[in-house]
C-alpha cells in the first residue's frame, strides 16, 4: 500500500531550528559568563540588572518555543521544575509556558491515520470528525466514532515532530554539556531526564499501557475506584503514533459554574482527585505526571476521568524507601534524620550534611506548617526562597533522584488545584491516611478512603 506524503520540517528547517537553538545557548553562556564577572567585581552592575537580564532571556526562550513547538515547549515545562539548576527567574518564566498550540491541517493527520493503522480512516471509523477536540505540541485528538456507536478518543502524533524533538534535544544535549562543569547538579542527569519524558511521550502505545497499570492500581482500592475512572485503550487502533481510547466526557474539574450546575461539590472532587494521586505516587510507584485541570475532567455521575498519560514516571524502590524515611523525617520535622535520608540515598555527600540540615530547620518552620492553601497564599515567601536558595547554593554535592521532580510537578500542581477548588482544607487532612500507610515498610493494603466529610467540615 502506498501512502500519502506526509507533511515533515525539511533538512533546511531542522538545520536553521537547530542554529536559532544554538545561538539561544550562546547568549545564555555569555549572560552566566556575565553573572560570574558581575560576583568577583569585574563587571559592576546592580542586581536588578542582573535579575532583568536573566528574565529576559527566559522570555526570548518562551517566544522560541512558542514559535517553533515541537519539543521546546516540552523541553522549557520540564526544565522549569529543575530550580536546583536554573535561576528563579528563569524557571518562574519557562512555568508560563503553555501546551497550547494551532491544530495541525485534517489531512496531515488523515494520512498520519492511515500509515499507522494501514488503512483509510474511512474505513476503520463510522465517524471521524475533522475538528480536533485538543491539540498540544507533539498531537492533537479527535473525536471518532465506531460501527457498534462506541464513541473514541483517537490521539495523533504529528508528522515529522520526531525529527524536531531530535534537533531540539541536540542543541539541549550541548547547552547542558557546556555548563555541566559549572553547576551543583549533574546536568547528564537532567538531560536523561529531558530526553526519556520528550521519547516517551512520542510513544503512544507506552502511553496506553500507562494508562491500563493506573487503572488496575487504583482498582485495588474500590471505594477510590469508584470516584475515578481512566479511559480504556482501544489496542485494535492503536501504533506507535496513535492512541485510541475511550471517550470521556465531562468538564475539566476547574470549571467551577458547569459543575455547581450540575450539582457537584468542588472541595470533594479536588479531595478525590489528590488521594488519587497520593495513591498513584506513594503506595504504587506509578505515577501520572500530569494533573492539570485539562487532564482532570469531571463526567455527569461526577466521577473524575484521569486522561493524558503521556507524561507518566516509575520511581524505583530505592527512591521510594529514601522517600519513605524522608517523609518520617518530616513527620518528625527531624533536621538530622532528614538530612541522614539524603545521605544514605547518595543524594549529597557527608561534606554537605550540615547545610542540608540548615535547609531542612527552615523547610520545618512553624510558620510555614501544614497550611491550608488558602493561607499559604497569603504567605510572602519571597525572604523564605532567598534563604532556601542561599544555603541550597552550599550543597555541591546535591543530586536528584530520577522521578522525584515529576513527582514533585505532579504535587505541585494538586496544590494550585486544592487552592482554586478547597482553599480550607489542610493537607495533611488528606494525606494523613496515605502518609501512615506509605510510612509501614510493606503497604498491602488500602487507606482508608471513606468520603472525606471531616476535611471537608474543616474547610
Amino acid at each position: 500500500m502506498t501512502h500519502p506524503r506526509l507533511a515533515a520540517p525539511s533538512l533546511p528547517k531542522l538545520v536553521a531550528r537547530f542554529a536559532v537553538l544554538l545561538l539561544l545557548v550562546l547568549r545564555a553562556a555569555g549572560i552566566y559568563l556575565r553573572l560570574v564577572l558581575a560576583a568577583r567585581g569585574l563587571w559592576p552592575a546592580t542586581d536588578a540588572a542582573l535579575v532583568a537580564l536573566q528574565r529576559r532571556f527566559a522570555q526570548r526562550f518562551v517566544r522560541v518555543a512558542v514559535r517553533y513547538k515541537g519539543g521546546l515547549i516540552k523541553l522549557g515545562q520540564v526544565a522549569s521544575l529543575r530550580v536546583d539548576v536554573l535561576p528563579e527567574e528563569v524557571s518562574d518564566e519557562l512555568a508560563r509556558l503553555q501546551d497550547r498550540v494551532e491544530p495541525h491541517a485534517y489531512a496531515e493527520i488523515e494520512a498520519q491515520l492511515e500509515r499507522e493503522l494501514g488503512a483509510s480512516p474511512s474505513l476503520l471509523f463510522a465517524s471521524l470528525e475533522p475538528q480536533p477536540i485538543a491539540a498540544a505540541s507533539l498531537g492533537q485528538v479527535h473525536a471518532a466514532w465506531l460501527s457498534s456507536g462506541e464513541k473514541l478518543a483517537v490521539k495523533v502524533l504529528y508528522p515529522g515532530v520526531e525529527r524536531s524533538v531530535a534537533v531540539d534535544l541536540a542543541a539541549a544535549r550541548v547547552g547542558l554539556w557546556l555548563f555541566d562543569f559549572l553547576t551543583v547538579a549533574d546536568l547528564r542527569q537532567v538531560y536523561r531526564e529531558l530526553r526519556d519524558s520528550l521519547r516517551g511521550e512520542m510513544d503512544y502505545e507506552r502511553e496506553g499501557r500507562a494508562a491500563e497499570e493506573v487503572a488496575r492500581n487504583l482498582a485495588q482500592d474500590p471505594t477510590l475506584a469508584a470516584h475515578v475512572r481512566v479511559p480504556a485503550i482501544c489496542w485494535r487502533l492503536t501504533r506507535r503514533r496513535v492512541l485510541s481510547m475511550e471517550f470521556i466526557a465531562g468538564v475539566k474539574i476547574n470549571d467551577r459554574e458547569a459543575l455547581e450546575a450540575q450539582g457537584h461539590a468542588l472541595p470533594e472532587l479536588a479531595l478525590w482527585a489528590t488521594r488519587a494521586f497520593l495513591q498513584m505516587i506513594f503506595r504504587d510507584g506509578f505515577f501520572h505526571c500530569d494533573p492539570h485541570p485539562g487532564n482532570l475532567l469531571v463526567d455527569p455521575q461526577g466521577r473524575i476521568g484521569i486522561v493524558d498519560f503521556g507524561m507518566n514516571k516509575r520511581l524505583a524502590p530505592e527512591v521510594m524507601r529514601m522517600l519513605r524515611e524522608n517523609v518520617m523525617a518530616t513527620v518528625a520535622r527531624d533536621p538530622q534524620r532528614y538530612a541522614r535520608s539524603l545521605l544514605d540515598a547518595g543524594m549529597i555527600q557527608a561534606r554537605d550534611r550540615g547545610a542540608v540540615e540548615e535547609i531542612a530547620r527552615i523547610f520545618f518552620d512553624p510558620t510555614y506548617y501544614n497550611l491550608t492553601p488558602k493561607e499559604l497564599s497569603e504567605l510572602d515567601f519571597g525572604a523564605y526562597f532567598r534563604r532556601m536558595r542561599r544555603h541550597f547554593a552550599q550543597v555541591r554535592s546535591f543530586q536528584l533522584p530520577d522521578g522525584i521532580v515529576m513527582g514533585s510537578r505532579a504535587l505541585t500542581l494538586l496544590l494550585g488545584l486544592a487552592t482554586e477548588l478547597a482553599p480550607g482544607v489542610r493537607p495533611l487532612d488528606v494525606i494523613g491516611p496515605y502518609m501512615m500507610e506509605f510510612l509501614q515498610e510493606n503497604p498491602n493494603q488500602a487507606p482508608n478512603t471513606d468520603p472525606p466529610e471531616a476535611a471537608l467540615q474543616q474547610g
